[in-house]
């Protein structure tokens, strides 16, 4: 009887001691785009420790990434912007943002010999642009343009482009004056020998991009799983404000690019990292789509913005360090910008 009882005692320390399988979400992201924060999560064990294993899924473009969400491919999306979110949204798909990954961050690109040509908004005049149509530095382009009284096809020629890669190639080969492009290209517009002169953040300061998407199904169905990404891209945050180089390091490795264009990358003041959902940044790039008619819907664009998850998240992290005054600057940041 006691060698039965010692038996069943060593089977239970043993199931005990066996990793328990966890829950996988599936994140998408757009290929070359910063994921400093996903990244030092998977890194780190921020999501494992919680029973939750996410998968990086990469995509060529944010369409191609918005529709895998919409068809239940991938759970969430991370790195496909903010207009083209809305514009699905607007158009009737169950897009639902959460959180947010990046603020700011897209570069504006022309050669080193015009970059002293261009300090702000009024410099555009006259000037031929180009833009990656719907992406979220276009979107930031028209609305302050727009809000400067410039319009396009009378005070600067705009031409469109589907891809920000082509918007590198057209300002190298001189086809166009200046390019808004996104933070995708960086490295290779620097690269190219091209001059950065301003950042979309110049145009509207701690604008939103990089909103963390998913739709009313998996909303509905693992929100706890959801709250645990938020919870984990926190403590990435703050692990990343207290050791930045451990974001260069785990970016070399992931963009798969040297250490001086991963420092640009990661550590540039313009690339803001922020899982903040920023509502009032949202609503005023929304305003700024209907202004230049991307948009055409008299919806709420608050109905299309969940932020209980975050504070969920952002509760349970400051549980767990009540007396660190980093969780009550993130707290008042939510409360200024939401």
């Amino acid at each position: 009887m006691k060698k039965l009882s010692w038996l069943l005692a060593c089977a239970v320390l043993l199931l005990a001691s066996l990793p328990v399988s966890a829950e996988t979400l599936k994140l998408g992201r757009n290929q070359g785009a910063n994921q400093t924060l996903p990244v030092l999560g998977i890194n780190n064990g921020y999501f494992t420790d919680q029973g939750l294993d996410v998968e990086l899924v990469t995509f060529l473009s944010t369409s191609d990434g918005i529709n895998a969400l919409n068809a239940g491919k991938i759970d969430v999306g991370m790195s496909f912007g903010t207009g083209s979110p809305l514009t699905f949204a607007a158009e009737g798909a169950p897009i639902v943002i959460i959180a947010g990954n990046l603020s700011g961050g897209h570069p504006i690109i022309t050669t080193q010999e015009n970059a002293p040509k261009f300090k702000g908004i009024e410099d555009f005049r006259g000037k031929t642009v180009g833009t990656p149509r719907l992406y979220t530095a276009d979107v930031v382009f028209r609305g302050a343009a727009f809000k400067a009284g410039l319009v396009p096809g009378k005070d600067f020629e705009l031409i469109e482009f589907k891809r920000p890669n082509d918007i590198v190639e057209a300002v190298r080969t001189g086809k166009i004056d200046i390019g808004v492009a996104s933070g995708a290209v960086i490295a290779s517009s620097l690269e190219a020998g091209l001059a950065i002169p301003l950042w979309s953040n110049d145009l509207f300061a701690y604008h939103p991009c990089c909103r963390i998407i998913t739709t009313k199904d998996v909303l509905e169905k693992r929100r706890p799983d959801l709250v645990k990404l938020i919870a984990g891209l926190l403590r990435a945050e703050k692990f990343f404000i207290d050791d930045p180089e451990a974001g260069v390091q785990a970016n070399i490795v992931d963009m798969q690019v040297d250490e001086k264009m991963a420092r640009i990358m990661t550590l540039d003041p313009h690339i803001q990292l922020s899982v903040d959902p920023n509502t009032k940044g949202v609503i005023t790039m929304w305003e700024y789509m209907q202004a230049c008619e991307y948009i055409q819907s008299d919806a709420d664009p608050k109905s299309f913005i969940d932020t209980s998850l975050y504070q969920e998240a952002l509760a349970q992290v400051k549980s767990e360090e009540p007396d660190n005054p980093y969780w009550a600057e993130v707290e008042r940041r939510f409360q200024d910008w939401n």
